[in-house]
């Protein structure tokens, strides 16, 4: 069965100061209508005064924005230099050693964020507690089965005072219960232990059954999977079945009366230095007035070749550099809270390093949300791989993807359960999300977190008729690694929102309680019980087919009992004359659940034959009919998932982009024309302004470099500089309105100078696909 869920490990930050949030501003008209079109400033003046038309920095020591300045006055006189400034970042430091908005968001969303995923104690409790529970209803309900004289000193004991069966599992079940009730308003740290004492349970009941009646707890547990598993396909096919429609899309594209609204776009970069020049002609593609976009380029501080790449492209004027403060957990979902504490706009989106969004995208959301109630805040578009035929592993991916975003997250909302987000193409209504507290920082699947957390309050999330076009991993341990933390994810996810059961329960109501278990945790804990699962069932495939070729009829080996020893294969079916009547029952029953089962994995096949399909995307009808094979990669990333939960539930494991070869590299769009040279500034002692290539249209052109990416088992990169004091803005002249400080003001740190002589990168060969 296919799913798709979307650093170091991680203690929360020691006495950091509670972050400042940003104050929100516009600029003035006049420079926004220039920066709008991708151009800088009209360059006819001097300006007055060090700090003028930058939008706004981040002092060293905080986050915080700093008040307004007033408008610069012109020199008409003043002359204008000859090439542009590249756009310095905004480096954001530390608090007392730690990320302030860490920080915040942990004491604000303890409760209900991944800081930490499972207490061993309060399992060791649970545990303790269903023994002395079990001891207590054994007594209480009486006679116990007699055992033979030989039997050991430890059985004796055992029976003595758990040999009653009723009357033990009475007795965990209930005492399960009461620890995880103590669990919840105990809240050991801040944090609900609600569920740990009902895993025990469950865990003990089992192990109970297994000394108690073998055969029983093999009976209980076979049942129980079988149920989940049942519950699980069905649900999959009626999401699957009912998402026939793609989600909203306007059929024309008119400006609303009050305008196009500001647009934040969020892009976290770590590590990208391979296609950083992709997401910037991307950008470039989106049909969207440039004074309406607020973009925001997310990196790491300890990332300095993303940052050279992208400057070296040339970020537009219309786009701002943040570097996020050294700090754990190294997450995605952290550095877009920074963004988010400075987003400006109406709405806002998230895109990644390799995204190749419809130009109209911004515009569909913008009359998606417009023609929609006010509890739609979100909205995800369709996502899918431009790099699909590079080879097997990317055709299933794409058919993995065309099934789960033209087919599954439609039917999920139909059905109204909560709803996996993607991690990229997300639009948001910003509001919404500062008072949801934005993203985990903790969870490695943020955006399925978030998902639950929009539902949880009360907001609907619909999908959008609209594509982004990403590149699909081609390499089997790339692949295993972004799919490990997927799962990984997913089941942080039902470990934190499961902390208090009954809470669950009645803020997602029973239907969206069931909807969230099958949608989330079936899809980490199912593909990992599959290998096990299909490996007996293979095993036992072989087996049959060495009896069958012995000449051994089909019926005698799946029924008759094997007293001579003589059959590979084992019995499946326990009936007929001197069997157990309860044996007989149970096994039939569980015959007849694994064939469905089976025929289920089967139709798995089928559909993703005739779902998997997308316009232009050829030849995946046979990777299709290969997809077990798939199923198997998902499951042994799923148990690597599993491992990585228990021992460092916060890595993050890079996945690394840029191999697809080159040959499906977007085309560069036309450009405008280079812009004008920025205003120089009237300076009692100007520095002398630090000289590097202008951009033009040719060294834009995307290419994949040639030295492998700054990987993760080189040696790690130098942080960028921390903010000398010279690039410090005094609170009385700093500007209000966020934007980038330009070189003509202040000398540039050397960590972000380039070097001398340096040149951009060579275009792409000219018979380089397009």
């Amino acid at each position: 069965m296919t799913s798709i869920p979307p650093a170091d490990d991680a203690a929360p930050p020691k006495n950091p100061l509670p972050p400042s949030t940003p104050a929100a501003s516009e600029s003035s008209a006049s420079a926004a209508a220039s920066v709008g079109q991708g151009l800088a400033p009209q360059a006819t003046a001097g300006v007055t005064g060090s700090a003028a038309i930058a939008e706004s920095v981040i002092a060293p020591s905080s986050a915080t924005a700093v008040a307004s300045a007033p408008l610069p006055t012109v020199d008409a006189t003043a002359p204008a230099a000859s090439t542009p400034a590249p756009i310095l970042p905004i480096i954001i430091n530390t608090e007392n050693g730690a990320d302030p908005l860490v920080r915040s968001y942990l004491e604000s969303h303890r409760a209900t964020c991944a800081w930490t995923t499972i207490s061993w104690t309060w399992v060791l409790l649970g545990v303790i507690g269903c023994i002395i529970g079990g001891i207590i209803g054994s007594h209480l309900a009486g006679a116990v089965r007699p055992l033979s004289e030989d039997s050991s000193w430890l059985a004796r004991w055992l029976n003595d005072h758990l040999g009653n069966l009723l009357g033990g599992i009475s007795g965990m079940a209930v005492a399960g219960l009461v620890t995880s009730t103590i669990g919840v308003l105990v809240k050991p740290k801040g944090v609900p232990a609600g569920q740990e004492p009902l895993i025990a349970m469950v865990g003990t009941i089992l192990v109970y059954l297994l000394f108690y009646d073998y055969l029983a707890c093999l009976g209980v547990l076979t049942g129980a999977l079988c149920l989940i598993y049942f519950l699980a396909i069905a649900f999959r096919f009626c999401a699957v079945g009912l998402g026939g429609h793609r989600g909203v899309r306007a059929a024309t594209v008119t400006e609303p009366v009050n305008g196009w609204p500001l647009y934040t776009i969020l892009i976290p970069l770590y590590k990208e230095r391979n296609v950083a020049r992709n997401i910037l002609l991307s950008l470039q593609r989106l049909d969207y007035p440039r004074d309406k976009m607020d973009v925001k380029f997310l990196l790491e501080a300890d990332d300095p070749d993303t940052l050279h790449a992208l400057q070296t492209a040339g970020v537009p004027a219309w786009a701002e550099v943040v570097v996020v403060p050294l700090g754990q957990p190294k997450t995605k979902p952290r550095a877009c809270n920074h963004g988010l504490a400075r987003a400006r706009g109406d709405f806002l989106v998230i895109f990644d390093a390799e995204d190749r969004p419809d130009p109209d995208q911004l515009k569909q959301a913008v009359l998606a949300f417009n023609s929609s109630d006010k509890n739609v805040v979100c909205l995800q578009a369709q996502l899918a791989y431009h790099n699909y035929d590079q080879n097997l592993l990317t055709r299933w991916f794409a058919l993995e993807y065309n099934v789960w975003f033209r087919r599954y997250l439609g039917g999920l909302v139909r059905l109204g359960v909560p709803i996996p987000l993607g991690g990229t193409s997300n639009h948001f209504r910003t509001g919404v999300l500062h008072e949801v507290g934005g993203w985990d920082p903790f969870n490695v699947t943020e955006d399925c977190d978030l998902g639950v957390r929009l539902y949880m309050a009360g907001h609907r999330t619909l999908t959008l008729d609209s594509v982004t076009w990403e590149e699909a991993n081609s390499r089997v341990g790339n692949w295993i690694r972004q799919r490990s933390r997927w799962l990984k994810g997913y089941l942080i996810t039902h470990l934190v929102w499961a902390r208090r059961p009954v809470l669950l329960v009645r803020n997602l109501g029973p239907w969206g309680a069931l909807g969230f278990i099958l949608s989330v945790w079936c899809v980490g804990a199912l593909a990992a019980l599959n290998l096990a699962l299909w490996l007996a069932m293979g095993l036992q495939g072989v087996f049959i087919l060495i009896d069958l070729c012995r000449g051994f009829y089909l019926v005698d080996l799946l029924t008759h009992r094997d007293y001579e020893k003589d059959h590979w294969s084992w019995q499946m079916i326990y009936s007929g004359h001197g069997e157990d009547p309860i044996l007989s029952t149970m096994s039939q029953v569980f015959f007849a659940t694994s064939a469905c089962l089976l025929l289920g994995n089967i139709f798995f096949v089928i559909l993703a034959i005739l779902a998997g399909r997308r316009p232009g995307q050829k030849g995946l009808w046979w990777a299709a009919i290969l997809s077990p094979m798939y199923w198997v990669l998902i499951s042994i990333a799923a148990w690597k998932g599993i491992w990585q939960l228990l021992v460092k539930p916060h890595f993050w494991e890079k996945t690394i982009h840029g191999l697809d070869g080159g040959d499906h590299v977007v085309a560069a769009p036309a450009l405008v024309s280079p812009p004008p040279a920025p205003p120089t500034f009237v300076q009692s002692e100007p520095p002398p302004p630090t000289r590097v290539q202008e951009p033009t249209p040719s060294t834009l052109r995307p290419q994949i470099l040639e030295d492998k990416p700054a990987a993760m088992d080189s040696k790690p990169a130098k942080p960028i500089a921390e903010m000398p004091e010279s690039m410090r803005l005094e609170p009385e002249k700093a500007p209000q309105s966020p934007a980038k400080v330009l070189m003509s003001d202040v000398p540039m740190p050397d960590a972000l100078k380039l070097e001398s002589g340096e040149e951009s990168p060579p275009a792409a060969p000219p018979d380089q696909k397009s």
